[in-house]
């Protein structure tokens, strides 16, 4: 009789443990939503003003929003200014954002992976952060010329060409054009990166940093 009432005991444990467990899995993936919703409501875009013309990009901060904050962060910074295209691969894509110029620049801090299943590089012209391996997203990015779709699920992607004639452009550049500065459009960023204070604080402390070395 014993044995039984400890065995009864042990499986309602269990099941309430599981009950628990799924309505707290209900109350993430609700959270998970709710946010999701509010970083779509800030519409973002970026205009990257470069020595052959202005290339717009929808932003996806409802997919990416770490490396969408990073990059606008950045962005607002002026980090990005002047820098040149490093590498371009004709009818492939083109990688920017290297303070170095030769694909080994860094900010110093890295950003860990974001990924969506809805947001891939099946399709072109997509803004995505380049990497030396999962979770080392920094400040170097690359954009699509063409669907990619081996680059699925290893690259963060943060933002897309909003019309043909940002992709047209895309494809006059060449290496050694230059980023002259990129503008963040969109609903109160300011607020938006009000989400990210902790990280853009730690960002700040450490750019300041490897600047007076």
């Amino acid at each position: 009789m014993k044995k039984i009432a400890i065995l009864v005991s042990i499986l309602m444990i269990l099941l309430v443990s599981t009950i628990s467990a799924k309505e707290n899995k209900s109350k993430q993936v609700k959270k998970d939503k709710e946010f999701e919703k509010i970083m779509k409501d800030f519409q973002m875009e970026a205009v990257m003003k470069t020595t052959q013309g202005n290339i717009t990009f929808f932003l996806y901060p409802e997919a990416a929003p770490k490396n969408v904050a990073n990059f606008v962060f950045l962005a607002k910074n002026d980090f990005y200014n002047g820098l040149p295209f490093f590498r371009v691969v004709p009818n492939g894509l083109i990688q920017g954002g290297d303070p170095v110029g030769d694909g080994t620049g860094t900010t110093g801090y890295v950003v860990p992976d974001e990924f969506k299943k809805w947001l891939t590089f099946d399709v072109e012209g997509m803004l995505a952060m380049s990497n030396s391996g999962p979770n080392t997203n920094s400040s170097q990015f690359f954009i699509t010329m063409r669907p990619i779709k081996e680059l699925n699920g290893k690259h963060t992607i943060i933002g897309g060409t909003k019309n043909r004639d940002d992709l047209r452009l895309l494809r006059t550049l060449r290496e050694n054009d230059k980023i002259l500065s990129i503008e963040i459009k969109g609903r109160k960023i300011d607020d938006f990166l009000n989400y990210f204070a902790y990280e853009t604080t730690q960002w700040d402390a450490i750019l300041k940093a490897s600047q007076q070395q």
